[in-house]
């Protein structure tokens, strides 16, 4: 339970367990990984914490509980676990769990359920779930898990306690682990790939940042002939944020956080605008990036990127 994650994030843990304690717990938790990699984990051990009716934080000392063993069975009805259907969490699995959540909890005083990447909500399902915690029913606790707030509803942040994760210890991590920890990465997608996405992404970048508009008169060869469907696409727009928040950061004399071995090159974009162009190139890649939700055609996507972000 969540003793097993103290020593790594004690004070999200005391302050979880503080919660139940002293009987204070919110209706609704919002938990900010940093890029946590037990994030999940602690979403569900904390589930159990809660529902455990002897609140026992050490699983060795729950050995009996019913209830314990039910969720370790991945068989307690009071717990729903709500993953991306492909690429986004879509308004019918909402739906869904709001329908079952109607219900009347049969085996625990709470019903609790837990959002794992929160910020690949579709529009119409962050909308319902919206709906859900404007009016929160007596008991029911929602945990939404995600790498990135700033890409949820403010309206859906509002409602939540928000809970930040400690970052991971990345002294060790290469360039590409880092990056990878924050990114969508399509099925099967492998170190080695992603690296050679990394190299064609910042390429992009570096042409863009160069020659404006006129990367249009190229997009063929720099883009489409190999990034070339839905999830790459998201995947690739994934890591131009991280790459210009990166940018950002030296523009605030911060460490870069994920593109380590593309100093240089990120100091020399950084000298070439100011912090309210790159803001406002992170607004455009963020607003694109929603588009892949739907079905739009891919090509054209990529032109108004180049369009907007030239005109910038």
């Amino acid at each position: 339970m969540l003793d097993e994650f103290v020593e790594e994030q004690k004070i999200v843990c005391t302050i979880l367990k503080n919660a139940v304690s002293k009987n204070k717990y919110s209706h609704a938790y919002l938990f900010e990984t940093n890029g946590y990699r037990n994030a999940n984990q602690i979403a569900l051990a904390f589930a159990k914490y809660l529902l455990c009716p002897n609140h026992y934080a050490n699983s060795s000392k729950c050995v009996n509980c019913t209830q314990c063993n039910l969720i370790d069975q991945n068989t307690f009805s009071e717990i729903q676990i709500i993953e991306p259907d492909g690429m986004w969490i879509k308004k019918e699995q909402l739906d869904q769990l709001q329908k079952e959540f109607i219900k009347t909890a049969v085996q625990s005083q709470f019903r609790v359920y837990i959002i794992h990447n929160a910020e690949k909500m579709n529009a119409h399902a962050a909308n319902s779930i919206l709906k859900f915690l404007e009016e929160p029913a007596p008991n029911i606790i929602a945990i939404l898990v995600t790498d990135n707030m700033y890409q949820l509803l403010d309206t859906i942040v509002s409602r939540c306690q928000i809970i930040s994760f400690a970052k991971n210890d990345e002294s060790n991590h290469s360039m590409i682990e880092k990056i990878m920890d924050f990114i969508y990465l399509p099925d099967a997608m492998d170190k080695p790939q992603v690296e050679e996405y990394i190299e064609i992404v910042t390429h992009f970048i570096e042409y863009l940042e160069s020659k404006g508009k006129d990367t249009l008169l190229n997009i063929q060869s720099l883009w489409h002939s190999v990034i070339n469907d839905r999830d790459k696409t998201l995947m690739s727009f994934e890591m131009m944020l991280l790459f210009y928040k990166d940018i950002l950061n030296v523009k605030f004399n911060r460490p870069i956080e994920f593109y380590d071995d593309y100093e240089k090159k990120i100091k020399e974009i950084a000298l070439k605008n100011k912090v309210q162009n790159l803001t406002q190139k992170l607004i455009i890649i963020n607003q694109l990036k929603e588009k892949i939700k739907y079905n739009v055609n891919l090509n054209l996507l990529i032109d108004e990127l180049i369009l907007e972000m030239g005109s910038v």
